[in-house]
C-alpha cells in the first residue's frame, strides 16, 4: 500500500551541539508553516497518486511504499534509516532548507527518489533528485474576473527586505493603479490569503524579486496560480535553468519593469497573461505524471 505520511510538523531534538534554542525553535515553527500552508500544492502534485494519509509512524506495515514530506531533514537521519528498512519503496519531498548550508547526501540516499524545493547547483545534475517549485500558499486561487477587470497594473505583497525590494518599490511608486501592503517580517501582519487572491485576480503584473537568501519565492507560483505576469529577477539564469522554455518576464534592473508596465499594450499583456497561465498548467500536469512514473515505475 502507498501512505503519505506528513512530518514537518513533527518536533525533533536539537542537532548534536547546536545551542541555540531559538534557532531550534524558529526551525520548528516553519516545519508547521509547511503543513498549514504547503498542503494543497504538494497534493496537486501527487494529484495522479492513490495514497492513504496517515498522522503516525506506527501505521506504517513492512513492505508497504512511503511518500514522506518533511523539512529540517539533517535532524532526522534515524528516522528515515528506519523507514528505508521497514519500508519497500521510500520516496521524500524535502520542504525547505533555503539556505542549502548542510551536506544532505547521505540523508538522500535512503530514498528511491527525492523532490525538494530551493534547488541549487549541486542538484541540478543529480539523477536521484527533482527539483520542485516552492508552490503557492494553500488556499490561493483565481477568483473568476473579466480580464479587462484587473485594475492594478501591478501589486506587492510581503516584506520589503534587501535593496532590490527597495528599488522596485521606487521605480515603480509612480505606475498606477497599484496595490502595495508591506509587512515587517515574513507571515507576520500579512493578508489573509482570500484577500491576497482577490488582490493577484485583480493584478496585471506581479513583480518577484528574489527571496531573503534563494532566488526563488512562494510569490511567482501564487501570481500564476492567479493568472498573473511574474516579472522576475534574471539572477543567475535561475528561473531559464529550472524551467526552460519558460514564459516570466525576465528583468536585471527594476526600471526595466516600469518600462514595460507602462509601454506594453493591452494586447500584450492579454497574450503573456495566456502564455502564462497555458504553461503553468501544462507544467503542472507535467510535473503530477513525473511524480507518478517515479512512483509508479
Amino acid at each position: 500500500m502507498i501512505k503519505l505520511f506528513w512530518n514537518t510538523h513533527n518536533e525533533v531534538a536539537p542537532i548534536l551541539g547546536r545551542t541555540n534554542i531559538k534557532e531550534a525553535t524558529t526551525d520548528f515553527g516553519w516545519g508547521i508553516y509547511h503543513k498549514e500552508n504547503s498542503d494543497k500544492w504538494i497534493f496537486n502534485i501527487l494529484k495522479k497518486i492513490k495514497f492513504k494519509t496517515i498522522s503516525d509512524v506506527t501505521e506504517i506495515e513492512e513492505n508497504d511504499t512511503l511518500i514522506l514530506i518533511d523539512s529540517n531533514i539533517e535532524r532526522k537521519s534515524e528516522l528515515y534509516t528506519k523507514l528505508k528498512l521497514l519500508c519497500s519503496n521510500l520516496f521524500l519531498i524535502h520542504l525547505g532548507d533555503e539556505s542549502g548550508i548542510f551536506d544532505l547526501s547521505q540523508i538522500y540516499n535512503n530514498f528511491n527518489f527525492v523532490w525538494r524545493t530551493f534547488c541549487s547547483n549541486k542538484y541540478f545534475n543529480n539523477t536521484n533528485i527533482s527539483c520542485i517549485p516552492l508552490g503557492y500558499k494553500s488556499g490561493t486561487n483565481y477568483l473568476s474576473k473579466k480580464d479587462d477587470e484587473r485594475k492594478y497594473k501591478w501589486s506587492f505583497m510581503g516584506t520589503p527586505h534587501k535593496s532590490s525590494r527597495h528599488d522596485l518599490l521606487h521605480q515603480l511608486s509612480d505606475v498606477s493603479p497599484s496595490y502595495v501592503y508591506k509587512t515587517e517580517k515574513f507571515n507576520k501582519t500579512i493578508l489573509g490569503v482570500k484577500e491576497m487572491s482577490q488582490i493577484l485576480s485583480s493584478t496585471k503584473f506581479i513583480p518577484c524579486p528574489n527571496g531573503f537568501v534563494h532566488p526563488e519565492t512562494y510569490r511567482v507560483y501564487e501570481a500564476l496560480e492567479c493568472g498573473c505576469i511574474p516579472i522576475v529577477e534574471n539572477a543567475y539564469n535561475y528561473y531559464d535553468r529550472l524551467f526552460p522554455n519558460n514564459p516570466f518576464v525576465k528583468i536585471d534592473k527594476w526600471q526595466e519593469a516600469k518600462l514595460l508596465i507602462n509601454e506594453w499594450k493591452e494586447t500584450q499583456v492579454l497574450k503573456k497573461q495566456s502564455e502564462c497561465t497555458v504553461w503553468w498548467n501544462k507544467y503542472k500536469d507535467k510535473l503530477q505524471n513525473f511524480v507518478k512514473e517515479k512512483i509508479y515505475p
